[in-house]
């Protein structure tokens, strides 16, 4: 009689192979993910290739780059921080004619039909690589869609400085900026940055804005890194935070902390975003610091003044990267 052989895994063989395929998913999983984040990146250094190029078409246009906000003149005591975006006046050069087109720049930015125009969600301003903006509910009035690209203000705390020569940056509140006056050239100067929307994470944390913060002695421009952490210390001290202003959410609104950022803290710094308070100010009518971060390992991305867009450190020397921030101050950029 012959024997029947059966064939087949035995069970220490088909664990064997469950093994080896468990160590292979293990080990591609990580490729998978790094794949998947250099594309996001991508991403978001073509969105940045975008802007600046709108930026250059607007100044080709008008012969004068946008002003970090516009402000109104309807009478409003609250003209000065409910005014439009930079972001606002490129809409025609990023592909937004349509949206710019119906566009009230006549009234506030979150007056009708204002308010539901600033929920369109513009693609070329967000980067995948963070969260998705989540509107809240306690803000109806002021809900954007998500902006992920800070327009540099430069090394200064942005709103009120005393002496308006502090106004160094590309986008500034009361100096505009033309093609000339970008006297550090081109290529050393900062245009645009990346910035998260806040979340629950420890990054996104640092993205939220603390409200009263106290500027003590640290200068309007170009503080010291001792000056930076003092301000940092009374930021994290306190317990106030401005919750109803969705930080880098607004993109039709031109208050800092929504399309803009500083070059006073070196990109993703421990140091949280922190407003000076004053009586009578929100979060994007006051002096700050709104720092550059982004979801990419090691630092940020950024376009200078001339359109090119490169890779900034986490580690770039604090001072290299000030001067980067402004447009005009005659000092030698450090390698970066």
């Amino acid at each position: 009689m012959k024997s029947i052989r059966r064939t087949g895994f035995t069970l220490i063989e088909l664990l064997v192979v469950i093994a080896i395929i468990a160590i292979l998913i293990a080990l591609l999983l990580p490729a998978v993910q790094q794949a998947r984040e250099a594309a996001r990146r991508s991403q978001c250094k073509n969105n940045l290739k975008q802007i600046g190029l709108a930026m250059h078409n607007y100044h080709d246009t008008h012969s004068i780059f946008p002003k970090g906000i516009f402000e109104l003149r309807t009478g409003s005591p609250q003209d000065s921080y409910r005014g439009f975006s930079a972001y606002a006046m490129i809409l025609p050069y990023i592909d937004q004619a349509p949206l710019y087109g119906l566009i009230d720049f006549s009234r506030l930015t979150d007056s009708s039909p204002n308010a539901a125009l600033a929920k369109n969600v513009i693609a070329t301003l967000l980067c995948p690589s963070d969260f998705q903006y989540q509107p809240s509910s306690t803000d109806v009035r002021y809900n954007g869609s998500g902006v992920n690209y800070g327009l540099s203000m430069g090394p200064n705390l942005y709103w009120s400085v005393a002496n308006i020569s502090d106004e160094n940056g590309m986008f500034n509140r009361r100096v505009p900026v033309r093609m000339r006056d970008v006297t550090d050239g081109t290529s050393n100067v900062l245009m645009v940055t990346e910035q998260l929307i806040p979340s629950g994470d420890k990054m996104g944390a640092l993205a939220a804005t603390v409200y009263d913060g106290s500027q003590g002695s640290m200068p309007d421009a170009f503080p010291s890194s001792g000056d930076l952490a003092t301000f940092a210390g009374t930021c994290t001290s306190t317990s106030t935070m401005n919750s109803n202003y969705n930080e880098n959410t607004k993109w039709m609104n031109g208050g800092a902390g929504q399309n803009l950022v500083n070059t006073m803290n070196v990109p993703n710094s421990p140091f949280p975003n922190c407003f000076v308070g004053c009586n009578g100010c929100w979060a994007g009518t006051g002096k700050g610091i709104w720092t550059a971060r982004s979801r990419h390992v090691g630092g940020v991305q950024g376009a200078l003044a001339d359109g090119s867009v490169r890779f900034f450190s986490s580690n770039i020397d604090l001072n290299t990267w000030q001067r980067l921030g402004g447009r005009g101050d005659g000092n030698v950029v450090g390698e970066f």
